[in-house]
């Protein structure tokens, strides 16, 4: 592949997510495209990867301008990267290495020597609220000329065995500055809209008021993502298995939805309640687990903290109610001290019936 001028942009996280993201800068050639892989880098390297994408059809072979093993890597190169996309999962409350200021150390390490005044954008293109605050505290933005951009990305995209990606949702990119205010990051944003948009293949906008948009999606995300970890069932499955196919919208997904509203609302951010029923409705009938089910069923952390955890505190510091997304948060937070466990994060002591501290 030709190596294109224009930005460089490095996308960690090779899962579905990410290699669509490096697959649709690649397309439209106006970015040099950097991704770190890790597990598939070796099959990567040799053969590429295979996609089957309902936005580009099915590809072979596919491979950016570079491909790195690891982050690290990636910070010995030399480049200077402008955009820094993010596609791992938020799990704040796993393993230091893994979390997101820890994953992207060494590249704003690396970006912040090399700097001749540029500015190092971070895109989290994660789930969430208020995820960028964990980057923030770890670096001081005007010291490291560091814009922090907001990703919100609607696609169905998985990796479904080594260097293979099934793709079957469109996808529809938003992107926006976390600071509204923050001029080189609005600009930032934008361009990255431009370099990113595959006219009549994908839908990609710049959203200047981007907290909307994660309020939006947390509806979906905090209801409807938990429950269906919570029981290891697709959506459709959780609608029909509930008391007269009806339990689980009216009593769950629903009410969790109305609890959000309200969280949201505190802020000033007014949603629609008819989105209740919107996100009910377009998840009905397509046979589809979200990714927080397919996490618990692969034994792997949840991003249930961005997800419950982070709302939760923001109603709690406002004085709202919320016995429904509190349930599911307190019993997730059962299921993700098993995961832990099975992940040799967490020791229990049988013989005392107890946890043992570190």
């Amino acid at each position: 592949m030709s190596q294109p001028t224009g930005p460089r942009v490095i996308v960690i996280g090779a899962g579905g997510v990410g290699v669509v993201t490096a697959l649709s800068l690649c397309v439209k050639g106006s970015s040099n495209v950097s991704l770190a892989i890790r597990s598939d880098y070796e099959l990567v390297l040799k053969q590429g990867y295979e996609i089957n994408s309902c936005d580009y059809g099915p590809l072979k072979g596919f491979r950016p301008h570079q491909v790195y093993r690891t982050v690290e890597e990636a910070s010995k190169s030399g480049q200077f990267f402008d955009y820094i996309v993010v596609t791992t999962k938020n799990i704040p409350d796993g393993p230091t290495r893994s979390r997101v200021p820890e994953v992207i150390r060494p590249l704003v390490e690396s970006n912040h020597k090399l700097s001749d005044g540029q500015n190092t954008n971070v895109l989290l293109i994660q789930n969430g609220i208020d995820i960028e605050k964990d980057v923030w505290n770890a670096f001081n933005k005007e010291d490291y000329h560091m814009c922090v951009l907001s990703g919100i990305q609607l696609i169905g995209s998985t990796k479904t065995s080594p260097g293979v990606i099934s793709h079957v949702g469109r996808d529809h990119l938003i992107v926006g500055a976390f600071e509204e205010g923050n001029t080189d990051a609005i600009e930032a944003a934008k361009r990255f809209v431009e370099l990113y948009h595959n006219e009549g293949k994908n839908h990609v906008e710049f959203d200047p008021c981007v907290r909307f948009s994660r309020w939006k999606k947390l509806l979906y995300n905090a209801a409807i993502n938990t429950t269906t970890a919570l029981v290891s069932l697709d959506v459709p499955r959780c609608l029909e298995f509930g008391v007269g196919k009806k339990s689980t919208e009216e009593n769950i997904f629903k009410p969790a939805m109305q609890e959000i509203i309200m969280i949201a609302a505190s802020e000033g951010i007014m949603l629609d309640e008819s989105l209740a029923t919107f996100f009910t409705e377009i998840t009905r009938h397509i046979m589809f687990k979200p990714s927080m089910c397919i996490d618990h069923e692969k034994g792997q952390l949840m991003e249930l903290e961005v997800i419950l955890g982070n709302p939760l505190k923001i109603a709690k510091s406002k004085g709202i109610e919320t016995p429904v997304l509190s349930m599911l948060y307190y019993l997730l937070v059962l299921v993700q001290g098993r995961l832990k466990e099975k992940n040799g994060l967490l020791r229990f002591d049988e013989s005392k019936a107890e946890l043992i501290d570190d």
